[in-house]
């Protein structure tokens, strides 16, 4: 039974919209292009990143929402100079890859809170 407390809570730890920016920039680094399998393989990330960040936002507490909503800040502004990087200084064209990468950060920075609020707003008995 600790074990699986103990899990749990690393789960509900860890950032993981944070896979997706380091896959990015590891991609960037090692210069991978996206096209075939690493594309696919960011995809594949992504959609679990979005079903954890969801799962993870609808356990609440204060501290672990307060925590969400920074590292999905934190992870926002990441993939922007990510994607300003890639664009102005590399002067690379963003492709399909990019953008859904982007996209998963985006919607875990809108969609995570408004699952947490509206979690809290159940447990405490608002509205029904």
């Amino acid at each position: 039974m600790n074990s699986s407390s103990g899990s749990a809570s690393f789960f509900n730890k860890v950032p993981w919209t944070f896979l997706v920016i380091i896959y990015l920039v590891v991609t960037q680094i090692m210069e991978i292009p996206l096209d075939g399998v690493p594309g696919f393989v960011l995809i594949g990330l992504g959609v679990f990143v979005l079903f954890a960040e969801f799962f993870k936002s609808g356990d609440i507490g204060l501290a672990v929402f307060m925590i969400d909503v920074i590292t999905s800040v934190i992870g926002l502004v990441a993939a922007t100079v990510l994607l300003c990087y890639l664009v102005w200084v590399m002067g690379q064209q963003l492709t399909f890859y990019h953008w859904f990468g982007y996209t998963i950060l985006l919607g875990d920075a809108i969609f995570s809170p408004l699952n947490s609020f509206r979690t809290a707003l159940r447990n405490f008995g608002v509205g029904a």
